[in-house]
């Protein structure tokens, strides 16, 4: 991994990160463009002002926000407005479910992690989950931030990605991760989360001055914000717009706190927003977190290396029986997982996994050491580690597989689509996840293919799969069956009441006004399978 310092004046430092970032954010730029683009021009065009009118409101009233990043758009060789559409993209996908649900391409789905260690010291775990594999992972950083009028911070990003604001800690004791949630707020005079992060550490020392300090920021859309303190204090703030959301903790002595993408106010619930199974998503990760914690707090050593090694390595989840796999969970670690962190502001080290994505332990952590003078890492392998310990090769390529596919459903692929499902299948055998990978096989097939041969063929495996999958995708599957039975005219078994999400029982009572020799072409053309989070969104629902 990259470690860059920049020392002084913010302005100049910014030029010379844009220099060296030229060439290499031009891949994670491109991937992170991706994320909103469809296939109809006025859609396009529609997000295009919506972004411009987010620029005027919002960044462009801060001068020193706005001086810093033309002078990395200067050192990038691009213009100012193109390097802030770009920070504002992670914006925009976040609030689509407002107006254009159905376009959604990315969801920034992460894992905090809160504990002490053996001397008490508190540790800061964090999974940063984002459909940016072959861009993102591949040109990884950390950056010390010793610049005027601001603490020395050491972020954890990527080239294109100039601030410290995803992933974090400061010399003071603090340590933040940013989390995404997903609403229906849109705020047009709202400040970029970017900018809301870079002035908190600048202006809060702890609890209370965070508090204080985001008490009178606007959002533009909701995010989470983790923080952690020296002393043990928690905070995680919901950002709504102009609403707040404040949640004070504190770290307890034997146990860990874990916090996914829930809305930390639970009186709003995440059911009610898209897409529709993100809270299921989070319940199952979850879950399988709390899992792992209890089998943690057993043991008499709780270090950082433990820590890691629990965030990174997939929850065994064993299959009986093959082909069924009703009880599978999705995992805190998952195929979108691009960074996998501890962070000890206290001994000023960090530990962090290396490789490709999906960051999944495999001996192949890094120890970051002296972050806020002299950053420096080695490579450290971990003594008597068990290979049951760590995640097999066929899981790490069954899971690689995934995103693969997930991109070549983005691009309208079907020929890597169908290759990197296929891989996927038969790497993840002894895995839960293969089912996983199966159902998207065929809706591909229902995407790709018209041929009634292929289609009863469809119908069958469909039948075969249902009970065997997670709860959302089992909806979907009973959705794909009544489809098919719809389409090749025969008998309809599709019971209604077996799904369970309120909002697919109708969205089937939806598509039986579609007529019947339209069906077929209306609907493939408006699904946009999700592998990342275990779901599949229709444009119709719009």
């Amino acid at each position: 991994m990259d470690l860059i310092t920049l020392i002084g004046d913010a302005e100049e430092n910014f030029y010379q990160l844009g220099l060296l970032d030229r060439e290499r954010a031009k891949e994670v730029h491109r991937d992170v463009r991706l994320m909103l683009s469809t296939p109809w021009k006025p859609v396009n065009k529609a997000i295009e002002e919506v972004a411009k009118l987010i620029i005027k409101n919002s960044i462009k009233n801060n001068p020193d926000h706005l001086s810093q990043l033309k002078s990395y758009s200067e050192g990038l060789g691009i213009k100012l407005e193109e390097t802030i559409y770009i920070m504002l993209i992670p914006e925009i996908v976040s609030c689509m479910s407002k107006w254009a649900p159905g376009l959604i391409k990315g969801n920034l789905g992460c894992s905090s992690f809160f504990m002490r260690n053996e001397k008490s010291e508190v540790v800061h775990g964090r999974i940063l989950d984002f459909p940016l594999q072959g861009s993102y992972d591949h040109y990884e950083r950390a950056i010390l931030y010793d610049l005027k009028g601001m603490p020395k911070t050491l972020g954890f990003g990527a080239s294109g990605i100039p601030y410290p604001s995803i992933t974090l800690m400061t010399e003071g004791g603090m340590t933040l991760s940013l989390h995404q949630k997903f609403t229906n707020i849109l705020n047009k005079d709202g400040t970029s989360i970017f900018e809301i992060v870079l002035n908190l550490i600048k202006n809060a020392n702890d609890r209370n001055s965070a508090i204080d300090f985001l008490k009178n920021q606007q959002s533009i859309t909701t995010w989470c914000l983790y923080i952690s303190f020296k002393n043990g204090d928690v905070l995680a703030v919901d950002l709504m717009g102009k609403e707040h959301y404040f949640n004070q903790l504190s770290i307890p002595d034997n146990d860990v706190l874990y916090f996914c993408n829930h809305l930390e106010n639970k009186t709003l619930k995440q059911e009610d927003f898209l897409p529709t199974g993100f809270h299921q998503y989070n319940l199952m990760r979850e879950e399988v977190a709390n899992k792992k914690i209890k089998e943690f707090n057993k043991q008499k050593h709780k270090s950082e290396l433990e820590l890691i090694q629990l965030m990174a390595t997939p929850l065994n989840q064993k299959v009986k029986t093959p082909g069924h796999y009703e009880h599978y969970l999705m995992d805190n670690i998952t195929p979108s997982s691009l960074t996998v962190v501890t962070m000890n502001p206290t001994r000023a080290s960090a530990l962090y996994l290396d490789g490709p994505a999906p960051k999944l332990y495999r001996d192949n952590i890094l120890s970051l050491n002296d972050c806020f003078k002299n950053p420096t890492q080695i490579q450290i392998k971990a003594k008597n580690v068990k290979k049951n310990k760590m995640a097999s090769d066929n899981y790490y390529e069954g899971l690689s597989s995934l995103m693969k596919a997930q991109k070549g459903f983005d691009q309208k692929d079907s020929q890597n689509v169908y290759h990197y499902l296929q891989f996927a299948i038969d790497h993840l055998e002894d895995y839960p996840e293969k089912c996983v990978a199966q159902f998207y096989f065929l809706i591909a097939q229902y995407m790709f293919e018209t041929h009634q041969r292929v289609l009863f063929n469809l119908l069958d495996e469909f039948k075969n799969l249902v009970d065997h999958l997670p709860q959302t995708l089992n909806d979907h599957c009973l959705l794909f069956i009544g489809r098919l039975e719809r389409i090749l005219q025969v008998a309809n078994t599709l019971e209604e009441d077996k799904i369970i999400h309120p909002k697919l029982r109708t969205l089937y009572q939806l598509e039986l006004k579609i007529p019947r020799i339209l069906f077929h072409p209306t609907t493939k053309g408006m699904i946009i399978p999700r592998v990342d989070i275990l779901d599949v969104i229709y444009l119709y629902t719009i």
